[in-house]
């Protein structure tokens, strides 16, 4: 089999070498230093990602709860005879979107809404961002074992040679 060079040293081409290699190559990782580098600006970024996606849900969260508040409001206003159990549910509307509108008269349930959108799209793009992250972690992970094999094996390969320059 041919042998490649990385950071100086040969080892054995296979799929999974020569795909490390060009994955090695693109990120232009030279070093295990570098190599360790780009490992954690890959969590780095993973952790940026599921720091934003905190806020929105806890947003998206509070909305779906004003949105449905509202619509059992709005469902329920203006009927002339509610049941007793719709009458209950009407008052734990009203009284939880007074806490919320701060004195406003007017439900903003179609700016609700439109931020629910256009949150649930922003999470959306973060998703795919962080689930593609994730597989180049898994990816990057298996490099990085490989590499680390490679520089053991050479490490033990070199040990022998050392103990015999010594006893010479």
């Amino acid at each position: 089999m041919p042998l490649h060079r990385w950071n100086g040293e040969e080892y054995e081409q296979s799929a999974d070498a020569a795909n490390m290699l060009n994955s090695l190559t693109s990120h232009k990782i030279m070093d295990i230093a570098g190599l360790d580098k780009v490992f954690g600006d890959m969590f780095g970024k993973q952790q940026d990602i599921r720091d934003k996606l905190k806020p929105i849900d806890r947003r998206l969260k509070t909305l779906d709860k004003h949105i449905q508040q509202a619509d059992i409001y709005l469902h329920h206003k203006g009927k002339k005879t509610l049941t007793e159990a719709e009458q209950v549910i009407f008052t734990a509307a009203n009284n939880y979107l007074k806490g919320v509108m701060n004195g406003k008269t007017t439900l903003p349930t179609k700016a609700w809404r439109a931020e629910r959108v256009k949150l649930t799209a922003e999470r959306k793009t973060l998703d795919m961002e962080y689930y593609k992250l994730k597989e180049e972690i898994k990816e990057a992970e298996q490099i990085r074992k490989s590499v680390y094999s490679i520089v053991r094996q050479e490490e033990r390969e070199r040990q022998p040679r050392r103990a015999q320059d010594i006893a010479r």
